[in-house]
């Protein structure tokens, strides 16, 4: 006998919405395709609180040093707290003085290690559509 519920499938949750800054990660032109998400990747965040404001990200992946001349992601971090960004911040630098930096400047949690960060975002997938 099947249950009524196992014949009726609920619907997909709209994928969350995420951003990634990071100049490495934009210079090798990594493209992210995981159930839950939907993952764009800029370069820099000189205008993260525009970017973030206009996307209505969810969840922001922010490195620190993202090249000469460029906002570094503790200032961004910065101005998106104080620009009202609710969504989720995660510093993602490879140095653990930078997270500790950004997670001092608003962000609500740090990689050990940006190695991890498609496992990361796989996770963040993974949780998002089970609920």
């Amino acid at each position: 006998m099947t249950s009524a519920r196992s014949q009726t499938s609920l619907p997909e949750p709209a994928p969350l919405r995420v951003a990634v800054f990071d100049d490495v990660v934009a210079a090798r032109a990594e493209h992210f395709h995981i159930p839950g998400l939907d993952v764009d990747v800029h370069a820099h965040a000189d205008d993260a609180v525009n970017v973030c404001t206009r996307a209505s990200y969810d969840v922001v992946l922010m490195d620190f040093a993202m090249g000469p001349g460029r906002k570094n992601g503790q200032a961004a971090t910065a101005e998106l707290r104080a620009a009202g960004f609710r969504g989720k911040i995660v510093a993602i630098s490879s140095d653990p003085a930078a997270n500790a930096a950004m997670r001092a400047s608003g962000a609500d949690d740090a990689l050990a290690a940006k190695a991890h960060l498609r496992s990361y975002l796989v996770h963040l997938g993974s949780k998002h559509l089970k609920r």
